[in-house]
C-alpha cells in the first residue's frame, strides 16, 4: 500500500488545479443560491405578515363599526353622564 506522500507525487491523490477551481466555483454557486433562496423566502414571509396584518386590522375596524351602529344601548350609555343621575 503506497503512502499518501507517494500518491501525491504520483498525482492520483491530489486534484488537478482545474478540478480544484471548479470545485471551489461550485461551492460558491451553492452558497449564492442558498443566500438568494433564504432572501426570497424571508421577503415572502414579511409580505405575508404585512398582508395578513392589514387584512386583520381592516376586519377589526369593520367589526367595531358594525357593533357601535347596531347596539343602541351602547349609545344610550354614552349619552348618560354619571353626574346627571341625581344622587
Amino acid at each position: 500500500m503506497p503512502s499518501s506522500a507517494e500518491m501525491d507525487q504520483a498525482g492520483k491523490g491530489a486534484l488537478p488545479r482545474e478540478s480544484w477551481q471548479a470545485f471551489l466555483l461550485s461551492i460558491v454557486r451553492i452558497f449564492v443560491f442558498q443566500v438568494a433562496l433564504a432572501l426570497a423566502l424571508s421577503c415572502a414571509f414579511v409580505a405575508y405578515l404585512n398582508w395578513s396584518s392589514a387584512k386583520t386590522f381592516a376586519e377589526f375596524l369593520s367589526a367595531g363599526a358594525v357593533l357601535s351602529s347596531s347596539n343602541p344601548s351602547l349609545q344610550a350609555i354614552k349619552g348618560v353622564n354619571p353626574c346627571d343621575r341625581g344622587a
